[in-house]
């Protein structure tokens, strides 16, 4: 017979098994998703494709998922957490401001190239953008009084990404490297600067690599 305290410990390995399990199988199924809805858009995406790509039946999926939408949310959320942690690591380089802010370029350059057709969806299903988000969006601009109704999770991540810029171009004003600045406006205009150059359209003649597009933003 098992003792109290064994069987706890017994229970408690069952259930972190269960957890891991659940938490894998999650992941298995966004990975996929992100597949499908990068191949065929959110609109002509349906549970089926997931399901079939994922090798799990559409039951299973929704033991997960409550739907559709409820997958991509999580997708967006997931890449929101992916490039706060990513900024954190450069904000604690134990290196030069200057050197931060290009390696921040950097970054949100590659980033904007691994995720380009999950950006897309925004960009031209903004019903998509209007439902997980709760308000409409006009191209990829956010209006400034919509930001207090942004999803808690959303606003936060991106508030801290907005906050990490800032407090590495003060960084670079504290050591002398930049000169004396509106330290948010400045922020402001260090993402939409790398915003506009990526996504400069049909007026660009030339390609750029994300090292080469960071050191031309940098300059």
């Amino acid at each position: 017979m098992l003792r109290t305290g064994e069987f706890k410990m017994k229970k408690d390995l069952r259930n972190q098994r269960k957890e891991r399990r659940i938490q894998e199988n999650r992941k298995f199924i966004l990975d996929a998703a992100e597949i499908i809805f990068a191949r065929k858009g959110f609109a002509q995406t349906a549970v089926d494709d997931i399901a079939e790509e994922a090798q799990f039946s559409k039951a299973t999926i929704y033991r997960y998922f409550n739907s559709k939408l409820d997958i991509f949310s999580d997708i967006v959320l997931n890449s929101f957490r992916e490039a706060r942690d990513e900024i954190e690591k450069i904000r604690q380089m134990s290196s030069t401001a200057g050197e931060k802010i290009k390696q921040m370029f950097l970054f949100i350059l590659g980033y904007y190239q691994r995720k380009q057709n999950i950006a897309r969806i925004f960009f031209f299903e903004p019903e998509v953008m209007k439902k997980i988000l709760g308000m409409d969006m006009k191209s990829h601009m956010m209006p400034y009084e919509a930001k207090d109704n942004l999803p808690d999770d959303f606003r936060q991540m991106v508030s801290y990404m907005f906050e990490s810029t800032c407090a590495v171009i003060q960084e670079g004003i504290n050591t002398g490297e930049f000169r004396q600045v509106d330290v948010e406006e400045a922020a402001h205009i260090f993402g939409a600067m790398v915003r506009g150059f990526h996504f400069r359209g049909p007026m660009r003649e030339r390609h750029y690599s994300a090292e080469e597009s960071a050191d031309i933003l940098y300059d």
